[in-house]
């Protein structure tokens, strides 16, 4: 049990700076979205998709073992939680505190990336709603302004306007 409880552990740390690394690229990300830089924003996301790939990956592995340890241990999967497995080691208090502390990392980690995400959602949101802002005053500027030109059917005669600005053949 010792060496699969060290294997355990082990992938939980690799989980931890997976999720460090892609809450880096997270605040990497929110500035590339403050300054519009659009190509930044691309290799950002793409990088992310990998760390992403590497989360699904030892996750499965993490799952696989957790399989395992609730075999050996004859107790259903679900109620081997972190917290769980630490109050097993009540005759061993160092494993019991590793598994504590990573525990405890992890969910710092987790609510990092999770604040960063949802900072970088704010602003992504913003910068749709100023988008489409910019393309509402675009298209208004190209209406003519609304008078009292009706037709027969008293229907407004909004038109738009020809060109855009400057006509060089006059």
């Amino acid at each position: 049990m010792a060496s699969i409880m060290d294997e355990f552990i082990s992938v939980l740390e690799e989980e931890n700076a997976t999720y460090a690394k892609l809450a880096e690229l997270s605040k990497t990300k929110t500035d590339a979205i403050i300054y519009s830089k659009i190509d930044d924003l691309t290799r950002i996301t793409e990088a992310e998709q990998e760390v992403m790939g590497e989360l699904m990956k030892l996750d499965k592995h993490r799952l696989k073992i957790r399989g395992e340890m609730s075999k050996i241990l004859r107790v259903p999967e679900e109620s081997l939680t972190l917290l769980s497995m630490a109050n097993m080691f009540e005759k061993r208090p160092q494993d019991k505190q590793k598994l504590l502390d990573l525990r405890e990392k992890l969910r710092l980690t987790l609510i990092e990336v999770a604040q960063v995400n949802k900072e970088n959602e704010s602003l992504l949101q913003q910068s749709m709603e100023m988008l489409e802002f910019d393309m509402n005053l675009i298209r208004s500027m190209k209406v003519a302004p609304t008078t009292a030109n009706y037709d027969r059917n008293a229907m407004s005669t909004d038109t738009i306007l020809p060109g855009a600005g400057f006509n060089v053949t006059q």
